[in-house]
């Protein structure tokens, strides 16, 4: 028997995905799903106020507390894609550009773990030291990169057999100019 793969794709939640505001992982995410043969089962989770969404697929997840000082939005935001993603226990997770959100939400949701970087690892909470990048390495079933430089800042200082886990991406551009 075939089961369809459910997959969910969490963006940053500054990540807007709307046709008039969206931004770079966004669109990247956007045009990748215009491709994918599971995009039946494929959820795109991420916050905005706007309501002219790139695909069908996206949920809105709402956060309360965007700019609070004494609580935290990204904690709130893993804790809503929670409530939302244990309905429909999917089988894959990715999660772009943000590794803490991989550490808030890998504890209650059982799921393999994509984590794809669009920007410079060595910036983001979660990823700056060694053991945080080990840590990753060790957890996620794969590491995606969209360039051979935002790789090679991830092993900076690691031992360079490890990237067998790991895979740089490039959208192909006759697709995308299609």
């Amino acid at each position: 028997m075939n089961k369809n793969l459910k997959i969910a794709t969490i963006l940053p939640y500054k990540e807007n995905y709307t046709v008039s505001k969206a931004q770079a992982a966004a669109i990247w995410v956007a045009d990748f799903y215009k491709f994918s043969k599971f995009k039946k089962e494929n959820f795109i989770f991420g916050y905005t106020k706007e309501k002219n969404y790139l695909s069908k697929n996206y949920i809105n997840i709402n956060i309360s507390n965007l700019k609070s000082k004494f609580s935290s939005s990204t904690k709130e935001y893993c804790n809503n894609i929670i409530k939302k993603a244990q309905k429909i226990n999917f089988d894959i997770i990715e999660i772009h550009n943000r590794p803490k959100v991989f550490e808030y939400l890998s504890p209650k949701l059982k799921s393999k773990y994509i984590l794809y970087f669009h920007n410079d690892p060595l910036s983001m909470n979660g990823s700056i030291s060694k053991s945080e990048r080990m840590h990753l390495l060790n957890n996620l079933e794969k590491i995606i990169f969209v360039s051979k430089w935002v790789r090679s800042r991830f092993f900076e200082n690691l031992d360079k057999k490890l990237m067998h886990k790991t895979e740089v991406v490039y959208p192909s551009i006759n697709k995308i100019n299609n």
